[in-house]
């Protein structure tokens, strides 16, 4: 097996794995005053750790396999932190992921494409207007409005975030408390309870993986992460210079994920839409 399948299978085995727990990222991340902010101390983070990575010229065999996994897990870590600071609900559930939706924009040269994604990134005031007695009110025309297949999915899932939230969903409850504060998120789930009703809407996803990865996903990501491996090898016989040299593709790889990111949060599904849309 090549290494471009080792880091394919990788990817598609351990999506979750790849970027840890979303709410520990949000409460991260909000400690900053922005995205630049919170990209520009992710970046230093890992520009350290790719420096670290090949310190001792020869060794670095052994410790870029880690550096790689570090890697992957710090292109979902600061995506997130993204995410909240520009107001959205992340969304990371046994179905729908915010994550696989960024990567494939990044393996799409962060060109934003909706047709390569699955949903749009949803607001989270959006998904509080969706809790509301007003907007329970709409969802039904909504989900059944004529419109593009990717906003139409992401209604269909904004509804469906909205009926798990108040059944109980502790991974969504926790990141709404983290960006709310305790008392919003209180109102907000009784405003939901209150209000949300199950609709019987079925979700048409492009194709039913639930968290993982297609496979062509996953090579189109491989494809791109493991290109930079040779490079590391080469520079990693190099003192100091082979430092600096994978400190700065490992920031350039970063950079470049916290881009996809930020299109892919910028184009959320924020209350103003639904309302006119409603």
């Amino acid at each position: 097996m090549g290494l471009e399948d080792t880091v394919a299978e990788a990817i598609v085995m351990a999506l979750d794995e790849l970027a840890g727990n979303p709410q520990r990222a949000v409460v991260s991340a909000l400690d900053c005053d922005s995205a630049a902010q919170w990209i520009k101390q992710e970046t230093t983070k890992l520009a350290v750790i790719g420096g670290a990575e090949m310190v001792v010229p020869g060794l670095h065999s052994f410790t870029i396999p880690t550096g790689v996994s570090y890697l992957l897990h710090k292109m979902g870590y600061i995506s997130w932190g993204i995410g909240a600071l520009k107001g959205a609900y992340i969304v990371e559930t046994e179905a729908y992921s915010d994550l696989r939706n960024i990567l494939a924009l990044w393996a799409n040269e962060s060109d934003f494409n909706a047709n390569v994604i699955e949903h749009l990134g949803i607001s989270l005031e959006a998904l509080r207007w969706a809790l509301t007695a007003e907007g329970q009110a709409a969802m039904p025309g909504l989900l059944s409005a004529p419109t593009d297949e990717t906003t139409l999915r992401t209604y269909h899932i904004l509804q469906k975030l909205a009926e798990n939230f108040v059944a109980g969903d502790e991974r969504g409850y926790a990141i709404a408390e983290a960006m709310l504060g305790a008392e919003q998120a209180a109102i907000t789930l009784a405003d939901g309870v209150e209000n949300v009703h199950h609709l019987h809407c079925e979700v048409i996803l492009t194709r039913p993986l639930g968290r993982k990865l297609s496979r062509r996903l996953a090579y189109k990501l491989a494809s791109r992460i493991s290109a930079r491996v040779p490079a590391k090898m080469i520079v990693g016989f190099i003192p100091v210079a082979g430092a600096i040299v994978n400190a700065f593709m490992n920031v350039q790889t970063i950079q470049s994920m916290a881009g996809a990111a930020e299109k892919y949060y910028d184009r959320r599904l924020r209350r103003a839409h639904l309302e006119a849309a409603a």
